[in-house]
């Protein structure tokens, strides 16, 4: 993996200076991306002693300044510049990462560069997928992927794929200037939930019953549905969902209930989901 970035002479000065103040021989400095391809994401120099980078981590050299990016940050790192400002004698390294906002797409096939933890669908079995194994992804939404791997499917959770260098596609919520609790928002935030063998989200499926929401104890609570009754993913997707609304702005706490009164039928989907499977 290679990384195009760029450092100014005067930000190459200024680093140099600022590494031999810490009087520590071989001193660097690691960038990384903190919340990349998001509305939020931030580019971050931290100093790095001799020893504390990792294995993964991209090194580059600018003259006798060496650099090491966090490999998980390197799409979002691309094409970036550290620069230095200078005002009224304080001078401030200043950073430009044209691609740090925008979400990074996997390839369609790619090989694990580490052992990753998975669950097979539609068991819900743990598994592990082994580091070098070739995977095919056949969904990638919410955050998680839906791989095929030697005939099987297979579910990557939005950490497992972080850390292979892939960002959620997850939304970044403003908080309400009431602090509330939106109810829009947890709506959104639970359309980014998928059921792993079928690319509509679980509003749009219609599994969700029930949404209530308690203001004054920031809990919200979900009675849900799956479309089988012996789904084996049950008990993820309802911790996904969960997931989904605690990151709602104000949501302290939340629970999801599973039910099966009245059972899911076709009849429960969205017009937009019908047209996504083909029923229309």
């Amino acid at each position: 993996m290679n990384i195009n970035a760029e450092v100014t002479p005067e930000a190459h000065d200024f680093l140099m200076s600022l590494l031999a103040k810490q009087e520590v021989p071989g001193m660097t400095v690691r960038v990384y991306m903190e919340k990349g391809g998001t509305q939020n994401a931030q580019t971050c120099l931290a100093f790095c002693p001799p020893g504390e980078e990792s294995t993964k981590d991209i090194r580059k050299e600018f003259g006798d300044l060496i650099l090491y990016f966090e490999a998980a940050s390197v799409p979002y790192l691309q094409d970036m510049q550290i620069g230095l400002d200078e005002e009224d004698g304080l001078q401030t390294p200043t950073i430009k990462a044209p691609n740090s906002k925008k979400p990074e797409k996997p390839p369609k096939t790619f090989v694990l560069s580490e052992d990753c933890s998975a669950l097979k669908v539609p068991s819900g079995e743990s598994v592990t997928l082994t580091q070098g194994a070739s995977v095919s992804i056949t969904q990638a939404l919410g955050g998680s992927y839906t791989v095929n791997h030697q005939g099987n499917l297979y579910r990557l959770s939005p950490e497992v794929t972080q850390k292979l260098g892939f960002q959620s596609d997850a939304i970044v919520f403003e908080p309400p200037e009431d602090g509330q609790i939106s109810d829009q928002q947890c709506w959104d935030a639970m359309r980014l939930v998928y059921d792993p063998e079928i690319p509509v989200n679980v509003v749009g499926l219609g599994l969700i019953y029930k949404l209530d929401i308690d203001q004054d104890k920031h809990f919200v609570f979900v009675e849900m549905t799956l479309t089988s009754a012996g789904c084996g993913m049950g008990t993820i997707i309802a911790g996904d969902v969960k997931d989904k609304l605690l990151q709602v702005p104000n949501v302290k706490d939340g629970k999801v209930d599973v039910v099966f009164d009245p059972p899911w039928s076709y009849d429960n989907l969205e017009e937009e989901a019908r047209l996504e499977l083909g029923l229309i």
